[in-house]
């Protein structure tokens, strides 16, 4: 009888190095990412470009001056002389500061007469006046409101609004003058005065005040008056003064800033423009000082 001999276990022969480089292999496969990335395309995709970044400053919007306002009623006073609607482009014009220069008392007799100067030769006194128009109960600037609701309006009448110049006009040669140079001065005045009547008053700037506006807006009766009391070696020669008019520019009920009517179809459209009055100064013309102002 054969005995079965005793089972011997067969234990593998591993050497130590392939023992450490099997846990190295086994341990570097771990740590690999379970989702790897995909690889990148070869052709760059559509890139977003940022917009480019800018520090430039918002400008202001400068006040409008003589130009820019004659060019607006010119084009309300077209519009309207032809029968049509105002003019869209004047809807920009609203909230807008404007500044206005306008001489005084001229040397022409007519130009600036809503206000006056003069100089007392004993006392070397200066006295300067000008007024603000009133114009409650004018039916005229009652047609201008087109039905808005104000209790009075005050403003200016803009001279010559037919030209840009803020200066007083220089003196026109008088064809009586150079045909009759035997006149006299008396004669020549007279007829420089008849020739040179007041002329049509075409533009106004107009605040209309509504019936409960603080009573101190209002500037009534109450004249822009400026004293003072010149050197003693004061040159009494003419002076010449301007008055500079700083606002803002409104607008009627129908958002316009600019109100045309006519009167007779001969004559050109009276216009308005609707402001609100901030500094009333008064100026030497001629080194253009400030020499008082006011707040409306």
């Amino acid at each position: 009888m054969i005995k079965a001999l005793p089972r011997i276990p067969i234990r593998p022969r591993w050497s130590s190095g392939r023992t450490v480089l099997l846990a190295a292999f086994v341990a570097m496969g771990g740590c690999q990412p379970s989702n790897p990335a995909p690889e990148a395309s070869a052709t760059p995709g559509p890139t977003e470009t940022a917009p480019p970044a800018t520090n430039a400053a918002v400008k202001a919007l400068s006040a409008l001056g003589r130009a820019e306002i004659l060019a607006a009623v010119a084009a309300a006073a077209d519009e309207v002389a032809a029968g049509n609607a105002l003019p869209g482009a004047n809807l920009d014009l609203a909230n807008r500061s404007f500044e206005l220069v306008m001489p005084i008392a001229c040397d022409d007799g007519v130009t600036g007469g809503w206000g006056s100067w003069s100089v007392d030769p004993a006392t070397k006194v200066l006295r300067t006046t000008f007024n603000r128009q009133n114009w409650a109960g004018v039916p005229l600037f009652a047609d201008l409101a087109k039905g808005q609701v104000y209790e009075t309006a005050e403003g200016f009448w803009i001279e010559r609004p037919w030209t840009r110049s803020e200066q007083c006009p220089r003196a026109a040669a008088s064809s009586a003058t150079q045909e009759k140079p035997e006149a006299t001065s008396q004669e020549t005045a007279a007829s420089v005065a008849q020739e040179q009547a007041t002329p049509e008053s075409t533009l106004a700037l107009v605040q209309y005040f509504s019936p409960d506006a603080p009573r101190t807006l209002l500037r009534g009766k109450r004249p822009y008056a400026y004293t003072a009391k010149l050197p003693k070696d004061a040159d009494l020669a003419p002076r010449a003064f301007r008055v500079r008019i700083k606002g803002r520019i409104t607008t009627f009920s129908d958002g316009q800033p600019v109100h045309c009517v006519t009167r007779q179809t001969s004559r050109p459209p009276v216009c308005a423009v609707a402001v609100e009055f901030g500094k009333i100064a008064l100026e030497d013309a001629g080194s253009g000082e400030t020499l008082a102002d006011w707040d409306s």
